[in-house]
């Protein structure tokens, strides 16, 4: 591997005190940290956000560092593979265990004091310290909001001393009880952190109660799960910061509209991203013709937006992550449409108790109950016929398909030589006069930008956009 200078300085820097890396897309970022690995052959740790990505880390590491997921040092300190009841998630049924801490809330109804109780102690798990803080609850009211906190400090403080019962517990319930009150324990001499832009505040605290000199890697403005908790790393560590500004992926063409995109941001980059000089990447108005085969991939911004794209599908396709969720948030709109309440099973549909409610907050503009309602008006009883339809083309291999769609949340990480970007994704000069309108939602606009550089940036050779985004972009 022939190193960029940027590069080399990281790799002169000897693992002895902590560093950051400001990386962009396609900027081989694993790639990097395989070269410090290979050139520091110190015994290091590659801690992964989650268990596939260690795996593949795994084949690319040299043996002097171990590649592990926080998850693994738990399970293993805990002795959890000791204990049974270990699920997903927590849902309803599970707090039939804590009723004793449950009480009455003035002007909720016992579901939705459950519902608000399930939501605020997702929220605690994955944040860092002992509190149920403010945020963790999102409810307006205060004295409301207060009373539901107080019960989830209690149910919190029984079900993390879990070598106390044997009541059900999730893996992030396991994840906290290890950042509280445990650390990464073995003769490790520095920490690798990849991904860091999108760690949530539990793994954060594990890798600086670690004490251990650490490498952070990671591209800010691809941080696009704060809407599950995440916070981006890179801020959280006040360390010398590197830059990794060529990236590998694409050319000059993509490289000029990711930085166009970026230019949209609350905080611009300091470095502009460069493309590849040896890769010649097309930039194209998407006019409705996909081109076929494995290597083409469909993105959107939502799965409302997805299903429209697959609707009038013939040929075999496959869904990133899976065609699950999104036959779940379709049959879950259906079903409350259809007053089927105890069918709704998805969360983002399951927050609205009546089909008016859920019609009202389309018409004030939720982008995506628009979608959602339109698509059940349209399809009416159809939908779940079709959905059985899309449910038969889809291949749960993606060398079986003959194209990829996704959202562009599923799609960080990967690359293809195609990629149609959709119409749904929000223009960065609208993020702009948000922003300017109301300055408190600069995290959210620049959320939108993020996901749309995410996006833009998968394709190798060829990257067509919707109407709206060429002409703003191009």
């Amino acid at each position: 591997m022939k190193l960029t200078p940027e590069q080399q300085s990281i790799l002169d820097r000897p693992p002895t005190s902590s560093i950051k890396v400001a990386a962009g897309a396609g900027c081989g970022k694993t790639s990097t940290l395989v070269a410090y690995g290979e050139r520091w052959a110190k015994r290091g740790l590659y801690l992964a956000f989650n268990k596939a990505i260690a795996d593949e880390a795994r084949r690319k590491f040299p043996k002097n560092i171990e590649t592990r997921t926080a998850h693994s040092f738990a399970f293993r300190a805990l002795d959890i593979g000791q204990r049974g009841n270990l699920v997903p998630r927590f849902r309803f049924e599970h707090l039939r265990d804590y009723e004793e801490l449950i009480t009455s809330v003035p002007g909720m109804t016992d579901g939705q004091v459950r519902a608000s109780i399930l939501r605020t102690l997702e929220n605690f798990l994955i944040d860092a310290g002992t509190k149920i803080k403010v945020e963790h609850c999102a409810l307006e009211n205060t004295t409301q909001r207060n009373a539901v906190r107080k019960i989830v400090q209690g149910i919190a403080g029984k079900l993390l001393r879990f070598k106390k019962h044997d009541l059900p517990i999730t893996h992030d319930a396991y994840l906290k009880a290890f950042e509280l009150w445990h650390r990464i324990e073995g003769d490790f001499d520095y920490l690798l952190l990849d991904e860091a832009q999108d760690l949530n505040p539990v793994l954060i605290s594990i890798a600086k109660k670690s004490g251990l000199p650490t490498v952070i890697m990671g591209d800010s403005y691809q941080s696009i799960y704060r809407f599950r908790g995440a916070v981006n790393a890179m801020a959280q560590f006040k360390v010398e910061e590197f830059p990794l500004t060529q990236s590998w992926r694409f050319g000059s063409e993509v490289a000029s509209l990711a930085n166009n995109i970026l230019s949209h941001h609350s905080t611009p980059p300091r470095r502009m991203l460069r493309g590849h000089p040896g890769q010649e990447t097309e930039v194209e108005r998407y006019t409705g013709r996909v081109p076929r085969g494995p290597r083409t991939a469909i993105l959107a911004r939502t799965n409302a937006r997805l299903f429209e794209s697959l609707a009038g599908l013939e040929r075999p396709f496959h869904l990133l992550g899976g065609i699950a969720d999104l036959q779940r948030q379709l049959s879950s709109a259906y079903a409350l449409r259809q007053r089927h309440l105890h069918k709704v099973t998805d969360d983002s549909v399951a927050r609205f108790t009546s089909w008016q409610a859920f019609d009202d907050a389309a018409n004030k503009g939720d982008t995506e109950a628009r979608r959602l309602r339109d698509i059940v008006g349209k399809h009416g009883n159809d939908l779940p016929n079709l959905l059985d339809k899309l449910g038969k083309l889809h291949r749960p291999n993606e060398a079986d398909a003959q194209i990829i769609v996704s959202t562009a949340h599923k799609a960080k990480g990967r690359e293809f030589d195609t990629v149609v970007v959709l119409d749904d994704f929000e223009l960065p000069s609208t993020q702009v006069k948000r922003r300017k309108a109301a300055p408190a939602m600069a995290g959210e606009t620049d959320q939108m930008i993020n996901l749309l550089y995410v996006a833009c940036t998968r394709a190798t050779s060829r990257l067509l956009l919707a109407d709206k985004l060429f002409d703003e972009l191009c």
